[in-house]
């Protein structure tokens, strides 16, 4: 077991960036942003994380999961990261369904305070469990704040 800051991360970026067409015609990349919690205590270099992004067409996404941060460099921190997640489309992107799959892989610059500055990519999905299955991606540039 290990433990170490737990951090809150933030972003802004796109939402359904590649693959924007679906059978409904949304086509476009709205605005999103995200803030997460990841914990400090970590099992076996394992934490969990909890989130929310929302987009700007009203588009809002609950997730909950597990994380890990990489250490390339002493400053370089590689994070993949999985969680479920609960999907309130609003005007956005028909996902198939509320009950989602989220994974995430983020790059970080680790600054001498603790801050990591990153840009991070994440795919939300259903998995297939449903009839439709459209997927969207995002990129989010991040910035994330030590919590101790």
């Amino acid at each position: 077991m290990s433990s170490g800051a737990p951090y809150l991360n933030v972003g802004i970026g796109v939402f359904n960036l590649v693959g924007a067409v679906n059978d409904d015609g949304y086509d476009h990349t709205p605005l999103e942003i995200n803030a997460e919690y990841q914990s400090g205590f970590r099992f076996y270099g394992v934490g969990y994380v909890l989130g929310l992004l929302a987009n700007t067409d009203g588009g809002v996404d609950g997730y909950a999961g597990f994380y890990a941060d990489l250490a390339l460099t002493p400053h370089w921190i590689l994070t993949p990261e999985a969680a479920v997640s609960g999907y309130s489309r609003g005007d956005s992107k028909k996902m198939g369904d509320n009950f989602l799959f989220r994974l995430e892989m983020g790059l970080a610059y680790q600054m001498n305070d603790g801050g990591r500055l990153g840009l991070k990519i994440a795919h939300l999905s259903n998995g297939d469990l449903y009839t439709r299955d459209p997927g969207e991606n995002e990129l989010l540039v991040t910035y994330s704040f030590p919590l101790s």
